[in-house]
């Protein structure tokens, strides 16, 4: 068994073992809100105790609805989506989806076919969040990168998530400027660029419906054309 595959507790202080204990011991790093309480509350997602790992994902989430770490937590969890255990894992990915850290779905797109179904199906769920809460334009463009084969998969599963989402990153998939932005960090759904792209592909679809509505009004007007009732025909 490899070093990182093996169970691991964090280092506690002695204070901490129990359950009081630990929710002390996480509530004291939530308040100290430092970038060495962040790294300590990440660590807590690679111990075995499940109680721990709640308390601690539970603290990261906090710190991301106050717009608090953010950032460097979400750059913290992403080693743990290669490296933990599935636990760690899962732990990781639920915290991911408090923070709604969008540079993490390209390794939640990778982790969407995890060997543990439930760290998969968390990772899918993950993304979903993303994707609701300005990341479409960023799946997208992580789906632009994979190969054709993988891309579909990935869909497949985002699709039996959250057939929406999963239609409106087709639709950004072919955003070929949105696609090859160097930078995914500045394709928020807010963006210009993309709110721009969508606004037109919108309004685009609304011209096509109309026309075809349009079209369906000329064919039923056109001469040679039966009798709408029979009172129409004996006036004639």
């Amino acid at each position: 068994m490899r070093a990182e595959d093996k169970p691991s507790r964090v280092h506690e202080p002695p204070s901490a073992r129990g359950l009081a204990g630990k929710r002390d011991y996480v509530r004291s790093l939530e308040q100290r809100r430092d970038e060495q309480a962040v790294i300590l509350l990440v660590d807590c997602l690679r111990d075995e105790s499940g109680y721990l790992r709640e308390l601690a994902e539970a603290a990261l989430v906090k710190l991301g609805e106050h717009g608090e770490r953010t950032a460097s937590a979400g750059a913290l969890l992403l080693p743990l989506l290669r490296q933990g255990l599935w636990y760690a894992r899962a732990s990781a990915v639920r915290a991911l989806a408090g923070l709604v850290y969008l540079p993490a779905a390209g390794p939640l797109l990778a982790l969407a076919e995890d060997s543990v179904d439930s760290v998969a199906r968390e990772a899918v769920a993950t993304l979903a969040v993303i994707g609701a809460r300005g990341g479409a334009a960023r799946i997208a463009w992580e789906l632009h990168r994979m190969p054709a084969e993988r891309r579909t998969a990935r869909l497949a599963r985002l699709r039996a998530r959250d057939a929406a989402l999963a239609t409106r990153v087709t639709e950004l998939l072919k955003a070929e400027r949105i696609m090859s932005h160097p930078d995914p960090d500045q394709l928020r759904d807010d963006a210009p660029m993309v709110r721009a792209w969508e606004e037109r592909t919108w309004r685009e679809e609304q011209k096509q419906q109309a026309e075809a509505g349009e079209g369906t009004t000329r064919a039923t007007a056109a001469p040679g054309a039966m009798p709408a009732s029979g009172a129409d025909a004996s006036a004639r």
